[in-house]
């Protein structure tokens, strides 16, 4: 091996845990921010979870949600948002967006049409939402684990026009 060659190799041995060590400041950095500005009024909101959009590169962040507990059964209920773009965000960065939400979450319902006698687990359901900040307006469709402790879905965005996916979790 020639001594250019040497010289790239050894450079790489200390490069890459230099970048992945950049990367966990990064990460650690970006947690500490999010929890130290944390409103007061959203430090006991009872759900929390992450978010990625699909329309502009690998742009997320984390989510504060409050919703109703027990979830209203086949009416409509208000809910609020903080949405965090991380510190390393280009749109946004280091900060939380409040939104308020209109909902209707519909339960899980036996599809048997009354012809079985057998009991059939259910707990789960379906969630329905919109949210204002400002100019922009977003739809949320998602889905509740039959434990009734994880969100799933998507969202749909205007003015910014954008769409991605979200998990939040109850605690």
């Amino acid at each position: 091996m020639s001594e250019v060659g040497r010289r790239w190799g050894k450079r790489l041995l200390w490069v890459l845990p230099v970048l992945l060590a950049i990367y966990c400041i990064g990460n650690l950095a970006d947690f500490v921010w999010f929890r130290s500005q944390v409103p007061i009024g959203f430090q006991n909101a009872n759900w929390s979870g992450s978010w990625q959009t699909e329309q502009y590169g690998s742009l997320s962040g984390r989510l504060l949600v409050r919703l109703p507990d027990p979830l209203p059964e086949a009416q409509g209920f208000r809910a609020e948002a903080l949405v965090y773009y991380p510190i390393y965000s280009v749109w946004k960065t280091g900060q939380f967006v409040k939104m308020d939400f209109a909902g209707q979450f519909s339960p899980d319902a036996p599809t048997s049409a009354g012809q079985s006698t057998n009991s059939i687990p259910s707990g789960g359901g379906k969630l329905k939402f919109q949210g204002v900040a400002g100019d922009q307006v977003v739809e949320y469709v998602a889905i509740l684990d039959p434990t009734r402790t994880k969100i799933v879905g998507g969202y749909r965005s205007r003015s910014p026009s954008d769409y991605g996916y979200f998990t939040i979790r109850y605690y």
